[in-house]
């Protein structure tokens, strides 16, 4: 008969057994098919029980799912859960951290009289409290929403909902941006992201700065063109 466990952890899944644990307990505690825990115990000399004998689980040990060999979960602490929604977590970080899917959660939350959150609420109620923390320290740094955004990876619509809720005016002054320095570093090579960055805006305003004067011209060929070809009809 081959074994796979060590000698010393034999002599543990022998003397749970002999504490009164199933042999369906001892596979589930050492990771062991059925077969192989029977064969573990009776190499460590154990006398087994008759089968259908009621055993005692010792404390500690979890009852084994019937039909898979795996632990059942230990219950969801549901005070726990609901502190942590309220505190802005989503219910699918909530499953995270308590190894629960996000409808198990869902439903002991509601059973546990938590009032849910809906789609209709605004997402700056919903978002973590490090998150509104992020927020508000860029606010406070001088920082223009577009590198909010990017730095937080939020919509605009939160910073604003977030920044009027802490009393602050959600309304940055109007900034002049340098045109010519936008086009400057264009020409020296700097992506539309980098000079955005740079100097506070979003990449679609560097290259509509950037790309204006031509389209401009192109419009005016454009046109120019199409009168041509009306008056020479």
């Amino acid at each position: 008969m081959s074994t796979t466990l060590p000698p010393e952890v034999r002599a543990r899944a022998a003397t749970l057994y002999q504490a009164g644990a199933s042999i369906r307990d001892v596979a589930t505690t050492f990771n062991l098919s059925y077969g192989r825990a029977r064969e573990e115990l009776i190499a460590a000399g154990v006398q087994l029980r008759p089968r259908g004998r009621p055993s005692t689980r010792p404390a500690g040990v979890p009852k084994a799912v019937p039909g898979t060999g795996k632990r059942a979960r230990r219950p969801l602490n549901v005070e726990k859960a609901a502190a942590l929604y309220r505190a802005g977590h989503t219910l699918k970080e909530v499953a995270a951290k308590t190894g629960y899917s996000r409808s198990r959660v869902h439903v002991l939350l509601v059973q546990a009289g938590v009032p849910m959150r809906t789609v209709k609420d605004p997402r700056a109620s919903r978002i973590t409290p490090a998150k509104r923390r992020q927020i508000l320290q860029a606010w406070r740094a001088g920082r223009s929403h577009a590198q909010i955004m990017a730095q937080v990876r939020t919509s605009s619509a939160t910073i604003h909902k977030v920044v009027s809720e802490a009393g602050l005016d959600p309304r940055r002054p109007t900034r002049k941006y340098d045109h010519k320095l936008m086009k400057k570093l264009r020409a020296q090579g700097w992506t539309f992201s980098a000079i955005a960055a740079d100097l506070g805006t979003t990449p679609q305003y560097v290259w509509t700065v950037v790309n204006g004067s031509h389209l401009k011209s192109y419009v005016k060929r454009g046109r120019r063109g199409g009168d041509a070809a009306r008056v020479a009809s």
